[in-house]
């Protein structure tokens, strides 16, 4: 989505109040909605699959996010916004393989952007493997799968780091390479509240079985 795409706005109750250009909306702090998809994998014991972003992206470029993410075009629904599964890691997902796990405001204030969003969030079950994956290069530079229980001990307190492993696609020599890294919660995009350690709360009990899940 470019950022003079236009997205439905929404006053402080959700009530719809119009229509806008999305540099706008992040502009004057407007609420929009967003869309949230996470890739759980039973590999590693466990784990969810971050993607990096893009070093060209304009906001948190190098830092660990969400497995896909977008904005809802003015006018979509869910069935439509679920292309930028494909756009940004290449895959085709149907509609009822998405579990939806709620919805929450995403605010963020950085560099003149005042960032007023309802992420609605879903996860994927997936096991194939990262090399399966086609990356949108301006969009998304690795996919990285961060273990359940280290995520919890990150986001919880106990550990200040941690390893992941995934892959990175080297344009210049058309292959994947592996990576493995060193987290700290630095490295990922920033929130104002426990989103990760609610995320790694309900990923946990999402592969035990629990469906009955709550971002």
């Amino acid at each position: 989505m470019s950022e003079d795409e236009q997205v439905d706005i929404y006053d402080d109750t959700l009530r719809k109040v119009g229509v806008t250009g999305r540099l706008e909306a992040h502009k004057r702090g407007l609420w929009h909605f967003n869309f949230h998809c996470w890739i759980i994998t039973h590999r590693s014991g466990g784990a969810v699959l971050f993607q990096i972003r893009s070093e060209v992206k304009p906001s948190f470029p190098g830092l660990l996010d969400s497995t896909v993410g977008g904005h809802y075009s003015a006018g979509e629904g869910l069935r439509e916004v679920m292309r930028e599964i494909e756009e940004e890691i290449g895959i085709k997902v149907r509609l009822k393989d998405l579990v939806p796990i709620g919805s929450r405001v995403d605010v963020a204030f950085y560099d003149g952007v005042s960032k007023r969003e309802i992420a609605q969030v879903f996860f994927l079950e997936d096991d194939r493997p990262l090399t399966d994956y086609r990356l949108s290069a301006e969009e998304v530079v690795a996919l990285m799968e961060v273990p359940v229980d280290a995520g919890l001990k990150l986001f919880s307190g106990p550990a200040k780091r941690i390893q992941a492993k995934g892959v990175r696609w080297v344009e210049s020599r058309d292959e994947w390479e592996k990576v493995r890294m060193t987290l700290t919660q630095k490295s990922f995009v920033p929130k104002m509240d426990s989103y990760y350690r609610s995320l790694f709360v309900n990923a946990k009990r999402f592969l035990s079985g629990d469906k009955l899940l709550s971002i």
